[in-house]
């Protein structure tokens, strides 16, 4: 029996580096601290960094979709949906699910979930498992096994039953963890911390040498130093005036903080750890290098260099192991929603959806779903870009065409400048708007449109913010463009 077992195929425990700490073969780093995922999480620049990443994430838009004639629908009939957006278990929401999974990948690399599934095989419940209790192997056949050895909760799965998710791994399988990569930063990190607490605790001082012009017995070098420690040592002494008499001299041995540089090299740390974690240091409360014109960019960075890499890893691993074959080939995946994330400043927001109405690209009412506004009859058509007017009116007779023109540019300027100003000013803009436009109307129909103003004016006149007086105009533009004609 024996022979046999030694001739059959061992099962292949992979690398795991949460494993290797666990049996002792991580060793102190040079500043002869031990440094694991709990212990960094007392870094504060460490918990900021997974906190940022991990809510963020947590905290976007998930759907369950399905490609359907080249473009895609949302699927919120589906089991996942709910899992995924509201609750995976009874005892967790979606976004605490997400972020318990994005701090495990923050800290140790890897994130694992066991799979509750139904009778068709698709997910009914999602519950989190802690990676540091898990092991991965290969058995005979070269399949993922995964044993959980977490006290009072024990057990071993197939790879059909676990989500899984991998940070950048070494073996195509686990990932490796961010804590012991960058072990001796942090090692650094937390010396440096704990000399700042010694030193404070001792009067921000290294030491003092007390001199006198005899010679003291040991009693009363005994006595002085105790007083000494009562009334002047500690923080809560600090700034003290020092009584001296006797002929008695004070002085103080060893450099300051300024001297040696201590407060650079700590807040050196905080740039150090926001590389291993891509996130911008001005996220951080570092603003040395932050200005008003690219703190911006830095956070659009951050989306797109940090932030979207993990929603790629969670999204593939997602609609590898919480869908089934046959929800795959029906063209079912998950996604996250990240365009909030991508909104820049107003004016440049307006810019690029004006850019995108007048060239055909989007509709208006899908402007103002991104905008969490309310959908309004009429505004789902496409414009030509050559002349704005719908999609399905391209060959209605050229006046006609003019007048939806400016009716259109018309409404959107309304809307725009409405957002953006006091009712003061709304009110003034509106007026040279107005006289402004009644000159292109007469340019464009040869009307005369002398009391346009008058007319578009008074549409406003009981409205009681510049949104209400814009909507109330917007509801008659046309009309009132045609009444000239």
């Amino acid at each position: 029996m024996k022979l046999f077992r030694w001739l059959m195929p061992k099962a292949q425990t992979l690398q795991n580096p949460e494993f290797a700490r666990q049996t002792g073969l991580t060793s102190p780093t040079g500043t002869d601290i031990v440094v694991d995922p709990d212990a960094s999480m007392r870094i504060s620049t460490v918990y900021a960094c997974v906190r940022i990443i991990g809510e963020t994430i947590a905290s976007l838009p998930l759907h369950v979709y399905q490609r359907q004639n080249g473009g895609r629908v949302r699927v919120d009939e589906h089991p996942l949906a709910d899992l995924l957006g509201v609750s995976p278990n009874d005892e967790q929401t979606s976004m605490e699910m997400r972020e318990f999974v994005m701090t495990s990948l923050g800290l140790r690399g890897n994130a694992y979930c066991s799979l509750r599934r139904g009778g068709r095989g698709e997910v009914r419940q999602i519950d989190n498992l802690k990676p540091q209790h898990m092991r991965v192997e290969r058995d005979a056949s070269r399949r993922l096994t995964f044993t959980y050895n977490e006290p009072n909760n024990e057990g071993v799965f197939s790879g059909r039953d676990i989500w899984r998710v991998a940070a950048l791994s070494s073996d195509g399988v686990t990932g490796l963890s961010p804590i012991s990569l960058a072990r001796e930063t942090l090692g650094l990190s937390l010396a440096l911390d704990r000399s700042a607490n010694r030193m404070f605790s001792n009067g921000s001082q290294t030491s003092m040498t007390l001199e006198f012009d005899h010679q003291l017995t040991d009693e009363q070098i005994e006595n002085l130093r105790e007083q000494f420690a009562d009334n002047y040592a500690g923080w809560r002494n600090a700034h003290k005036p020092l009584i001296l008499e006797s002929g008695m001299k004070a002085n103080a041995i060893g450099m300051s903080n300024a001297d040696a540089q201590f407060l650079e090299n700590r807040k050196a740390q905080v740039v150090e750890i926001a590389k291993w974690y891509r996130v911008p240091p001005h996220m951080l409360g570092d603003l040395d290098r932050a200005t008003f014109s690219n703190i911006e960019h830095q956070s659009i960075e951050f989306v797109t260099h940090t932030i979207r890499p993990w929603l790629v890893r969670l999204e593939q691993s997602m609609n590898r192991d919480l869908l089934t074959d046959t929800e795959r080939r029906r063209g079912l995946y998950s996604q996250h929603t990240v365009e909030g994330l991508l909104r820049g400043d107003t004016k440049s927001r307006y810019e690029s959806y004006a850019s995108a109405i007048v060239n055909g690209w989007m509709s208006r009412n899908e402007v103002r779903n991104l905008e969490n506004l309310n959908q309004q009859e009429g505004l789902d058509e496409f414009m030509v870009p050559l002349n704005m007017a719908p999609a399905g009116q391209a060959d209605e007779p050229e006046d006609s065409q003019a007048t939806s023109r400016i009716a259109d540019a018309e409404n959107a300027a309304l809307m725009i400048e409405a957002k953006n100003k006091t009712s003061e000013e709304f009110a003034a803009w509106a007026v040279d708007y107005y006289g402004r436009a009644a000159s292109r109307i007469e340019a464009d129909l040869g009307v005369d449109a002398s009391g346009y103003m008058q007319a578009r004016v008074s549409r406003m006149a009981d409205a009681r913010t510049p949104l209400e007086a814009a909507h109330e105009a917007a509801k008659h533009t046309l009309e009132d463009i045609e009444a000239l004609t």
